[in-house]
C-alpha cells in the first residue's frame, strides 16, 4: 500500500515512496532499489534544481523538448486563463474549440511543404501511430489492400508505444517486447561515422544507403510498401546528421516506388535546428509532418500530424456508407494543450528562437571542437543549430567503437551528472547528446563545452582506472 505524500516531504522520503511505487521508464529495473532517485523540485531558465538545492545545468531540454526555456510566466498565465473558460471538451464528431481552430491555421502556416489537414493526439508516439493509421487508411481508399509495408530506419527513435516502438529501429525498445509488429521494415541508418570501409565521400554514402532502401523495396515488393519515415536528423539514436544529398537520393527512390514520406520533427520541429522545421532546410517533400515536443515546449501534452493535400484529398474521398474516420483521442486538440502552444509559439516568434538556435548552436559546435576536437576519446562532434552529438570512440584514428559501450555510456552520464550537467545520451552508442533550451546564450554554451571537457576528462580516468582503455 502507497503512503500519502504531500509536497513538504523531507527528499528522503520522496525517495523512498519513488522506489516503493514508481516504475521509471527507460531505466534499468532491478537499479532502482540502489541508484539515486534525482527528485527534481524547481526550474527557471535553463536550470533545474532538486530537493537537496542542487542546481543543474539542463543541456537537454528535459526530453529535446522545453525550447523556449523553464518558468515562462505567459505560458502558465495562458494555461490558467482557458482552464477557467473551458478546461476541456473533446473534438470527436462535429465539435471544436476556438484554440485548437486558430492553432491549426498557425500550423499549416508554419508547417514545411504544402500541408493542408492537422489531426491531433498528445505525444510524438501517438502521433506516428497515427501516421500509421492515416497511411492504412489513404491506400485502402485507394483499392491498394496490400500497400501497407513502413519502412523505418535503424538507430531511429519514433516512440515506445507498440506501433511507434515497432518503427523505432533500437534493439532495446523491442526486446522483451515482441516487437517490431508485422508490416514494419527497416533499412539502414545515416551513419557517416560509422560507414562501410571503401566509402570516401557523403554523397557515396548517400546513394550506397538508397541503393540498400531500394534493394529492400524490390524485396518487399513495391505493391506491398507504403511509406518510409525518418527524422530529418536522428535524435536519440546518436544525433546522427544525413550526409550530403540523402534525402535528394532516397526521396528519388520513394518517388520510383510510389511511397509516402512521412518527416518525423517531434525532436526537430519548432526551432531546434535554426528553422521552424529541418525539412525545409534538408530538401525533405514530406507528405505526412509528425509534430510535438517544441509545439508546446513540454508545458502540456500536444502532438499533431500534418496531412498534405495529396493525402488528405484521398481521406475526404471515402465514398462508404458513413465515411467514419474512427481514430482519436480523449484529449486531442485539448483546449487548454492549444492555448499553452499559442503562447509558446508566440515566445518562439516574437524572440526568434529559430534564429537563436542558429547562432548560438554555430557558436557552440566551434568551441566544442576547440576545446574536445583533438581529444583522444573524441571520434566526431557533429550536429545542426542546437541539436549536438559528441560521439567517443575507443580508436579516434580508426573509428572504432567501445567494445562495452555501455560501460563507456555509463561514465559519460556520470560523469556530466558530476558536472551538474544534463545532457541526453545515444543508445548503444557513447554519446553525449546536447538540446539545450532555445534560449541558450554564447555564455551558457562556453560553460556547457567546459562542463563537457571535464566530463570527459573523468570518463578518460573512469576508463584507464577500470582497464578499459
Amino acid at each position: 500500500m502507497s503512503i500519502q505524500s504531500t509536497n513538504t516531504s523531507p527528499a528522503s522520503d520522496l525517495e523512498r515512496l519513488d522506489r516503493a511505487d514508481v516504475i521509471h521508464g527507460f531505466s534499468a529495473l532491478r537499479a532502482q532499489a540502489t541508484k539515486d532517485v534525482l527528485i527534481m523540485d524547481s526550474a527557471q531558465g535553463m536550470t533545474v534544481r532538486d530537493q537537496l538545492g542542487r542546481e543543474f545545468l539542463d543541456a537537454g531540454a528535459g526530453l529535446w523538448c522545453m525550447n523556449v526555456g523553464y518558468g515562462r510566466q505567459s505560458i502558465a498565465d495562458a494555461a490558467a486563463a482557458q482552464m477557467q473558460k473551458m478546461c476541456y471538451f473533446h473534438s470527436f464528431s462535429n465539435f471544436s474549440n476556438e484554440p485548437m481552430v486558430r492553432l491549426s491555421e498557425r500550423l499549416l502556416r508554419l508547417a514545411p511543404g504544402n500541408m493542408a489537414r492537422v489531426v491531433y493526439a498528445n505525444s510524438g508516439s501517438e502521433a506516428n501511430d497515427t501516421q500509421i493509421k492515416l497511411v492504412r487508411r489513404y491506400n485502402n481508399i485507394l483499392g491498394r489492400t496490400k500497400k501497407k509495408t513502413i519502412i523505418a530506419r535503424m538507430s531511429s527513435y519514433h516512440g515506445s508505444t507498440v506501433a511507434a516502438g515497432s518503427l523505432t529501429g533500437l534493439e532495446m525498445v523491442h526486446r522483451t517486447f515482441d516487437l517490431p509488429i508485422p508490416g514494419i521494415r527497416h533499412t539502414l541508418a545515416p551513419d557517416y561515422h560509422r560507414r562501410p570501409a571503401g566509402i570516401d565521400s557523403p554523397e557515396a554514402f548517400s546513394r550506397y544507403l538508397a541503393d540498400a532502401l531500394n534493394t529492400l523495396i524490390e524485396a518487399e515488393g513495391p505493391d506491398t510498401v507504403a511509406a518510409f519515415i525518418a527524422e530529418p536528423i536522428t535524435g536519440a539514436g546518436g544525433v546522427l546528421m544525413p550526409p550530403t544529398g540523402y534525402f535528394r537520393e532516397i526521396q528519388k527512390v520513394l518517388k520510383h516506388h510510389d511511397v509516402l514520406m512521412i518527416a518525423d520533427e517531434v525532436i526537430t520541429g519548432f526551432g531546434r535546428t535554426g528553422r521552424w522545421f529541418a525539412s525545409t532546410d534538408l530538401g525533405i517533400e514530406p507528405d505526412l509532418v509528425s509534430v510535438a515536443k517544441g509545439l508546446t515546449s513540454g508545458y502540456f501534452p500536444m502532438s499533431a500530424c500534418l496531412i498534405s493535400p495529396k493525402v488528405a484529398d484521398v481521406l475526404y474521398s471515402d465514398k462508404s456508407e458513413d465515411g467514419m474516420f474512427a481514430h482519436g483521442f480523449t484529449y486531442s486538440g485539448h483546449p487548454v494543450a492549444a492555448a499553452v502552444a499559442h503562447a509558446n509559439l508566440d515566445i518562439l516568434e516574437q524572440e526568434d528562437l529559430p534564429g537563436n538556435a542558429a547562432k548560438v548552436g554555430d557558436y557552440l559546435i566551434s568551441k566544442l571542437r576547440q576545446r574536445l576536437g583533438q581529444h583522444p576519446l573524441v571520434g566526431e562532434i557533429r550536429g545542426k543549430g542546437l541539436l549536438i552529438g559528441i560521439e567517443l570512440d575507443a580508436d579516434r584514428a580508426s573509428r572504432r567503437p567501445f567494445d562495452n559501450p555501455h560501460h563507456a555510456a555509463g561514465l559519460l552520464s556520470r560523469s556530466c551528472l558530476e558536472e551538474r550537467l544534463l545532457v541526453r545520451g545515444g543508445h548503444g552508442r557513447v554519446v553525449a547528446a546536447l538540446a539545450p533550451p532555445l534560449i541558450a546564450t554564447a555564455r551558457d554554451a562556453d560553460e556547457i563545452a567546459a562542463r563537457l571537457e571535464r566530463a570527459i576528462e573523468r570518463v578518460a580516468r573512469g576508463l584507464t582506472a577500470s582497464g578499459a582503455h
